[in-house]
């Protein structure tokens, strides 16, 4: 959080009530808590509540994107996991080494 001498004294009460608005995430983000005060100062405290969740609303639009990339990287390197595991038998059923080749010879001993 900004240091309380950062804040004058005769914003110090709107600050307050428009800081309790601002996310836990955002909380140490200087820049916002310098643009809380500098709004404060300019507009009043509706223009700061304003700027308070403009950044909220950014905020979860960049942890939905981080979200979503990281789902799609999941989803490739699961793809990529299964193609490399079908081109492996692909490439084991050419060479005539099968997985699933049991040894028969050994059933037809009993017949």
């Amino acid at each position: 959080m900004i240091d309380q001498n950062d804040v004058p004294k005769d914003l110090m009460g709107p600050f307050k009530r428009v800081s309790r608005r601002i996310p836990v995430d955002l909380r140490k983000d200087e820049e916002l808590i310098k643009t809380v005060v500098d709004y404060l100062q300019l507009g009043g405290e509706k223009l700061a509540r304003q700027a308070v969740e403009a950044a909220k609303q950014t905020h979860e639009l960049e942890v939905a994107q981080k979200r979503k990339k990281a789902r799609e990287e999941a989803l490739i390197r699961a793809a990529e996991a299964r193609l490399a595991a079908t081109d492996e038998a692909a490439d084991n059923k050419e060479s005539g080494f099968d997985d699933n080749d049991d040894d028969d010879d050994d059933d037809m001993k009993d017949f």
